[in-house]
């Protein structure tokens, strides 16, 4: 249901899985996103390419992400209603791909450009599949369609880089100057618009201010504020039912001069949202890059939300302060790292050779993830179909270890973490009266230490830590020590 609300508050457009075409050379409702995306159209021409933002997650994965299928759309009558609003959005798109190699400058920090380098494009995930558009996505791991880029001196991999960063073209710099930024709201204090700012648009909007703030200023003369209105802003008929509607403002001062570009929310039992999770507050923009260009202010804005990021420009046209939204990306939260067929051979492969003849007529069909030491880097349990034989595995930066096998005889406990610290313990019978016990300490996704111990009639006979002998009554006391089990849920992903 919250993606659903997702969807609707951001507009996202409708979206097909990606076809595997080559690139050439080298917040409101339904309604109001469409007039944004249209508005880019009407726009004088300009033939500069736009500001690109790039999602940065590391070195390695800095990307255009692609918000729509990268075929042209084609009208229907199932489509007619958004046809103009969804092409033009795979225009803007389009242009980009076209343009791909122009990209060369990144800023990073505040005011330093640094060399980037076209190097593909992405249309597939590792096991040949069609990736879905118009998601960021938490992890490295976790590939999206979109246009790939690199550091052209690794001197510059990693300085100042933000989750989304803003790329240009040699041309965009010669006809355009990056602005300095002052920010007026430090998150631990929020400074109201000027009086006569909140008087001017009370008057033409016809509303009260509930509450504003001044977030930020530019070359020490344009001013960038939100400011959110008390009440009902107008009652709607949507889907058979009348809905209320809440509205904000992103608001630009060039001196005496006020613009201001209207938001609409939805009011929900009384709350005003925006954004999911915006606990009834009108959330303000980000701007990782502001240009002063040959019309005024081009400003690249980002509208962080807990589950969205929408991306575009603000700027003067007309006399008016235009918003041109590219995309409000679906951001994805608790991500589990995918298991790719190349991945699951591989762990098949290091189960039997672990031991070949207890395991090679095992498959490991099944899986689940563990966090056993609780860092950020989830632990693998695979199972053969048997639910007896199995293995458990590591993966730190990307490479898989094993760290233990279970079968009919040896179990598997989870125990509880401590201080950083994970533990697996495997344990069985080893005939007759004997009992054999593995301990596994895991930190940072590694095994750090192990335990065994053969234990006869419940006392133990021989133990070792990392490989070297170990005195019994040591062993005896390590084994007292350990944490509690941890009673985690049974559950599995099914290998296709």
């Amino acid at each position: 249901m919250k993606k659903l609300i997702i969807l609707a508050i951001c507009s996202l457009c409708v979206m097909a899985a990606c076809k595997n075409n080559k690139v050439q050379g080298t917040d409101a409702d339904a309604d109001s996103a469409l007039a944004d995306t249209v508005a880019i159209a009407e726009e004088p021409q300009d033939t500069t390419p736009k500001p690109m933002f790039l999602y940065c997650l590391d070195r390695d994965y800095m990307q255009m992400v692609y918000w729509t299928d990268i075929q042209e759309p084609q009208k229907d009558k199932d489509n007619a209603k958004y046809f103009d609003g969804m092409h033009t959005s795979w225009s803007l798109q389009e242009g980009f791909r076209r343009n791909a190699a122009q990209y060369t400058k990144m800023l990073v920090g505040e005011n330093k450009m640094v060399d980037i380098k076209f190097i593909g494009e992405q249309l597939k995930n590792p096991d040949g599949e069609e990736m879905y558009p118009g998601e960021l996505h938490s992890r490295a791991s976790i590939p999206s369609p979109g246009l790939r880029y690199a550091f052209v001196n690794p001197k510059d991999q990693q300085k100042d880089m933000g989750r989304m960063n803003i790329v240009v073209t040699d041309d965009y710099l010669q006809t355009r100057k990056l602005m300095t930024q002052k920010l007026l709201s430090p998150f631990d204090k929020s400074n109201p618009l000027p009086a006569t700012v909140i008087k001017q648009l009370e008057q033409e909007y016809g509303m009260k201010c509930q509450r504003s703030e001044a977030v930020c200023r530019y070359n020490d003369r344009y001013t960038y504020g939100v400011l959110q209105f008390k009440g009902v802003y107008k009652t709607v008929k949507e889907y058979n039912e009348e809905r209320q509607k809440a509205l904000a403002l992103e608001v630009l001062t060039d001196g005496d001069k006020v613009y201001s570009y209207p938001v609409e929310g939805y009011i929900y039992d009384g709350m005003p949202t925006w954004n999911v999770d915006d606990e009834g507050e009108y959330i303000s923009s980000s701007f990782p890059a502001a240009f002063e260009g040959p019309n005024g202010p081009e400003l690249c804005f980002i509208h962080w939300a807990p589950e969205s990021c929408t991306v575009g420009l603000f700027l003067m046209r007309n006399g008016k302060l235009e918003r041109i939204v590219y995309e409000c990306y679906h951001s994805m939260i608790d991500e589990q790292t995918p298991l790719w067929k190349k991945d699951i051979a591989l762990l098949q492969k290091l189960f039997v050779a672990d031991d070949s003849q207890e395991n090679k007529d095992f498959t490991l069909s099944k899986y689940r993830y563990l966090w056993i030491d609780n860092d950020d880097t989830e632990e693998i349990w695979l199972r053969d179909k048997d639910d007896k034989h199995g293995a458990f595995f590591t993966r730190y930066n990307g490479e898989f270890k094993l760290i233990a096998t279970e079968n009919g005889r040896l179990h598997p406990t989870i125990l509880r973490s401590r201080d950083g610290v994970g533990y697996l313990r495997i344990s069985g019978s080893a005939g007759g009266p004997s009992i054999y016990t593995q301990v596994f300490e895991l930190k940072n996704s590694q095994v750090i230490h192990r335990f065994t111990a053969l234990e006869i009639y419940g006392e133990i006979d021989e133990c070792s830590f990392d490989g070297k002998p170990m005195d019994k009554e040591a062993g005896k006391r390590y084994m007292a020590s350990l944490p509690e089990v941890n009673d985690i849920a049974i559950w599995w992903n099914e290998i296709q």
